[in-house]
């Protein structure tokens, strides 16, 4: 069966991983210099690919001046320097120092976010084990601002809370309780910018020279530029290493540059597993001189990024360095827009509070994929918006809708297209929250939503939550959840899978991974109409108790009132069925549809067809023999005789046979029969009707 499978989904779409470095973890572990209360970067599971971008001029320096003393001028927003020790928490704190950036820049308000909550939220922190919205680790093992993400855009255990509600401390576990009971503030992302990376290994020659490195730096300082201080991750040694190398300004003033040896290291491992410190980057200066560096790691040319670290303000230049534009930066990104959560909706529905985990591809020019949605509370609600990961430049990206789980129903209700070269004309790649142009009001219990990408070229990712042992072993999946198809026509067509039904095919092994355990990182967000759906839990139900087996499914037509109100039927309820097919017991589920929520269930009896009796006869005095067919799923008959002078048949054998002979009848006298067969659901039995009736004198 599973090669089966297999075969069929390489003969409709094979899912490859965007690359077969995302099944390897590299924590800061492999890295024996440096200890977590410095790092604590995890290179995620997800593998993006960096795009060179069309960037205009920027400025040669985004500093005031050479001497760093009088960082409060700096042009691009920051906040206070804060100190991580004793976890490896890194990558929360350039998550907020780049948040906090942002928002100081565009609203103009100074935030100090809770690293706390996010340390508590998104890790194995419950001593009882009861964070189901965590992954595998504790905070001294790291994280990523994939990790982060996850956390600021869903709707459970969420944030950003503030450091006031929940004060840094050096723990790693506490009741899940405490975390839940912290208040969140109402700021949610709703645009990041990932640059992904340049997928580089030590033994590429010469890669800091390389024009796809210098355009990536080129992009980081873009970034910096639009939005304010940027979250960057890099390998660093020990904070006592000489690469950190204190030198002078020109007014006397101390100094930090630092730059690895990575440029000297060989071997085929790629440059991001050995990126284990997260960082805020928050400016630059290309003429920052070569000679500031460690004479013996000295960079080839000019050129540093100012970074803001979280070793605390007793650091560096009052918690700041330079690290040369020939260090390897990676999953460089940074916060386009945020909104009010209260204002983008009243229900978030998800399948992915862990985020994307892991990126799978489709060698085509088109995919879709689809999450079915069961509508929430009493409430009529409308989707007004969507969001999911975009992975890739230079695509276009069709968002439907259905109000119910009809895919017929399916409607293209907004369309953008994901592409670097101009982000004030086009949506980058990264998360993205896409607002319908139509709002679409919810009809059935259940409704669709859908992303189409297009491409010009073959080879399209897509975003996942999947399980990986000792890292997102939370992760679940249900079949019904998610569905993929080629085209939104297909999909419609009814030519769609279900996602946990396939495999991820890695070639580097010749292996494949089952996806029973993932779903599509694709949000909905709906309001509140303000209409309250009635319940028809308790309306009346008027159907037929009995059906006749007829070898195909059977349904009914009940009449269903609530409160002396008939309903419509399509309208304001529908109905499913189990079991109705065969002869037994079957269930009507009737389920509120449009201003009609909640269902009620009634069940309904499937007899066996009835038997025919082929042949009577009386071949010995007082006898009579009686022989009929067995109807489908019958499990016993009855015999019932009319004697002479009766009106009546009475039941006068019971039997699993299909033939039966009565004795002790009176001779020269006409009898009538007929038979009726039974199916037996538990202890009860469901009856046929009595067959046509055969006569015979018996000799």
């Amino acid at each position: 069966m599973k090669k089966k499978i297999i075969a069929a989904l390489l003969a409709c779409t094979m899912m490859l991983p965007t690359s077969v470095s995302a099944m390897t973890i590299t924590g800061t572990g492999s890295v024996d210099q440096k200890t977590n209360s410095e790092g604590g970067k995890i290179p995620s599971h997800v593998t993006m690919d960096y795009e060179e971008e069309n960037i205009g001029s920027l400025p040669s320096k985004m500093i005031p001046k050479n001497a760093a003393e009088d960082l409060e001028k700096y042009s691009a927003e920051t906040t206070s320097v804060k100190d991580q020790n004793p976890l490896g928490t890194c990558w929360i704190f350039a998550t907020y120092g780049n948040l906090e950036s942002y928002l100081k820049k565009n609203s103009g308000t100074e935030y100090d976010f809770s690293e706390n909550h996010m340390k508590y939220s998104m890790t194995a922190s419950d001593p009882d084990k009861e964070n189901v919205y965590g992954y595998d680790f504790l905070a001294n093992d790291g994280g990523n601002y994939f990790m982060s993400m996850a956390y600021l855009t869903r709707g459970t255990l969420t944030g950003p809370v503030l450091e006031s509600e929940d004060a840094y401390d050096g723990g790693e576990q506490r009741s899940i309780s405490t975390t839940k009971a912290k208040t969140k503030t109402d700021i949610y992302v709703e645009k990041a910018k990932l640059l992904g990376d340049v997928q580089y290994t030590l033994n590429d020659d010469g890669w800091w020279k390389k024009a796809a490195y210098k355009n990536y730096l080129k992009s980081m300082k873009s970034m910096i530029y639009n939005y304010g201080a940027i979250y960057s991750g890099y390998y660093s040694k020990n904070s006592n290493a000489a690469n950190y190398h204190s030198f002078s300004y020109e007014d006397g003033t101390k100094g930090v540059a630092y730059l690895s040896d990575l440029r000297e290291t060989g071997g085929s491992n790629p440059l991001r597993s050995y990126s284990n410190h997260a960082i805020t980057v928050v400016g630059w200066d290309d003429n920052f001189s070569r000679e500031n560096f460690y004479e013996g790691c000295r960079p080839d040319s000019d050129g540093a990024f100012l970074v803001k670290n979280s070793w605390g303000e007793d650091w560096g230049e009052g918690g700041y360095f330079w690290i040369s534009y020939e260090e390897y930066f990676s999953e460089s990104t940074s916060v386009m827009s945020t909104t009010n959560r209260s204002g983008l909706y009243d229900h978030l529905y998800e399948y992915d509070p862990l985020g994307v985990t892991d990126t799978y591809r489709v060698n085509s020019k088109k995919l879709v994929y689809m999450n079915k949605f069961s509508r929430s509370t009493t409430k009529k609600q409308k989707v007004t918006s969507v969001s999911s990961y975009f992975l890739q430049s230079g695509v276009t990206v069709n968002v439907y809708v259905s109000p119910s789980r009809d895919v017929s129903k399916l409607k293209k209700v907004a369309t953008t297209t994901i592409d670097n070269s101009d982000s004030n004309k086009y949506n980058d790649t990264g998360f993205q929250v896409i607002n319908l142009d139509t709002p679409v009001t919810i009809t059935d219990s259940k409704y669709l939503v859908a992303i189409e990408i297009v491409s010009d070229t073959k080879g399209i990712s897509f975003p996942v939550e999947d399980r990986w042992y000792d890292y997102t072993s939370l992760a679940d999946a249900e079949s019904g959840q998610g569905y993929f198809g080629d085209s939104i026509t297909d999909i419609k067509n009814g030519e769609y899978q279900d996602l946990t039904d396939n495999y991820v095919y890695y070639s580097e092994y010749d292996d494949y991974k089952s996806l029973k355990n993932a779903n599509f990182c694709l949000k909905a967000y709906t309001k509140d109409t303000g209409t309250t759906l009635k319940s028809i839990s308790k309306a009346s139900v008027t159907h037929d108790t009995q059906k006749t087996y007829t070898g195909k499914s059977i349904t009914q037509t009940p009449t269903v009132k609530l409160n002396g109100t008939t309903l419509k039927k399509g309208i304001d309820y529908r109905i499913t069925y189990s079991n109705n097919k065969n002869p037994g017991i079957a269930t009507m589920t009737i389920i509120g549809n449009g201003n009609y929520c909640g269902s009620l269930t009634r069940t309904f009896k499937i007899a066996p067809k009835a038997p025919s009796i082929s042949s009577i006869s009386s071949t010995s005095k007082g006898k009579l023999t009686i022989k009929w067919n067995k109807p489908y799923k019958a499990s016993g008959f009855e015999v019932y005789v009319k004697v002479p002078g009766s009106s009546k048949y009475v039941k006068k054998k019971t039997t699993t046979s299909t033939s039966v002979t009565l004795t002790g009848l009176k001779s020269k006298k006409k009898y009538y029969v007929k038979v009726r067969a039974y199916t037996k659901s538990g202890s009860t039995k469901i009856y046929s009707s009595l067959s046509g009736y055969r006569s015979k004198t018996i000799k």
